[in-house]
């Protein structure tokens, strides 16, 4: 009965696909895949057997590869376990596998209520924010594309030449940074030239530029408040499963907005190694498209955790293997009511007055929370010369 079920979809489309004589093209199908769903929620459950059972039963195609499963897996242990349940498993293995057995096949659905939007308000750009130049939204797109195979036009010195010519704002978010270099042009530019510096880390990461911090000697009192920069840390998607468990994924996206103006994204990381050996390349936008990456921060920004404290594991601990959990307790502010941070003293728009948040006309598919914009930067422009005569002429005479 069982070998007269039909394969799954994927499986499916690759026998159709291995047929010489099979002539007709087979449909795309972009819906979600139900028989995916269960597979990860028995990884989830069981582990790397409860997934190859999902699968061979399913009658599809083990479609998780070894890097996939490592990441699940690694994500998984980093959840805090029941004391009492861990407990229970060493005392009795087969007993934990029965639950395991009962949760996954379970009928019952969690109560918990999870709200589309957050009833707690999103953190604040109080350092500035200058919003998009109207220039900019008018203007056409450019690209420009740098390769790091052409040393000629290096994507490393193209970063660090934008950061000095920053004049408004300078927002980053990276998966990785341990490029100490350019670490320092952004200490330069927000404390010396006063220009707010909002840095935006993938958490699984954080460890790595908490590091670099360290051996910078940047301690927590004097960074990151007294160099007039915020830096915050963010996972990517979560992945809940019918039985409650859950992982995280990452944030792989990688840009840096300048001015609200021109925009650097691509495949480069802050690292020495991207600077040096690995390929990659970075894209140079300017014109209406620099407004979705204005968009894109601040969506990410309202997401973001505060990363207060920069502390580092023993000296004798690995910071290779440090494990996540003890990074977040470490590393990261609990989320509180506003999560704002006090205004840096040294902060050049402290004595602006802050002014309302225009919220993004095109709405993403996924409902975010939209930051709220701290003091805007407007430039102030004397009147030209034919508005004075036009002023002076519609004065009533004495």
């Amino acid at each position: 009965i069982s070998s007269s079920r039909v394969s799954g979809p994927l499986k499916s489309r690759l026998e159709q696909l291995k047929k010489p004589w099979w002539r007709e093209p087979t449909p795309l199908v972009l819906q979600h895949s139900e028989t995916a769903r269960l597979a990860i929620d028995a990884f989830l459950e069981q582990g790397e057997r409860g997934y190859l059972s999902a699968i061979a039963e399913e009658r599809e195609l083990p479609f998780l590869s070894t890097l996939d499963m490592e990441y699940i897996s690694h994500q998984r242990n980093q959840s805090f376990p029941d004391p009492g349940a861990m407990k229970d498993k060493e005392a009795d293995p087969g007993d934990a596998d029965t639950g395991d057995r009962f949760s996954l096949n379970s009928e019952l659905t969690s109560g918990t209520y999870f709200p589309l939007m957050s009833d707690v308000l999103p953190p604040e750009l109080e350092l500035g924010w200058p919003g998009t130049p109207l220039l900019t939204l008018s203007g056409q797109t450019q690209a420009t594309v740098i390769f790091q195979r052409n040393k000629a036009n290096s994507i490393k010195d193209l970063v660090r030449s934008l950061i000095s010519r920053a004049r408004t704002v300078i927002a980053i978010v990276m998966d990785l940074f341990t490029d100490m270099e350019i670490l320092c042009d952004l200490l330069e530019a927000s404390s010396r030239r006063h220009i707010p510096v909002y840095l935006i880390l993938d958490e699984e990461y954080l460890k790595h530029f908490v590091e670099m911090c360290n051996k910078m000697a940047l301690t927590q009192d004097s960074f990151p408040v007294s160099f007039n920069m915020r830096i915050r840390c963010l996972s990517g998607d979560t992945y809940y499963s019918k039985a409650g468990k859950k992982f995280a994924g990452q944030v792989l996206e990688k840009f840096v907005l300048v001015d609200c103006d021109q925009v650097l994204a691509g495949t480069y990381s802050f690292t020495w190694l991207c600077s040096q050996v690995h390929t990659g390349l970075m894209t140079h936008f300017r014109g209406q498209i620099v407004a979705e990456f204005e968009k894109e921060f601040r969506y990410l920004y309202a997401e973001s955790r505060a990363v207060t404290s920069f502390c580092v594991p023993d000296p004798g601990t690995c910071l290779s293997s440090w494990n996540t959990s003890k990074a977040d307790n470490c590393l990261l502010k609990p989320t509180q009511g506003n999560d704002t941070e006090t205004l840096s003293p040294s902060s050049s728009l402290s004595n602006v007055i802050p002014v309302p948040v225009p919220i993004p006309t095109s709405a993403p598919s996924r409902p975010r929370p939209v930051p709220a914009l701290g003091p805007i930067l407007i430039p102030f422009r004397l009147p030209s010369r034919t508005q004075l005569r036009s002023h002076s002429r519609s004065r009533p005479s004495s």
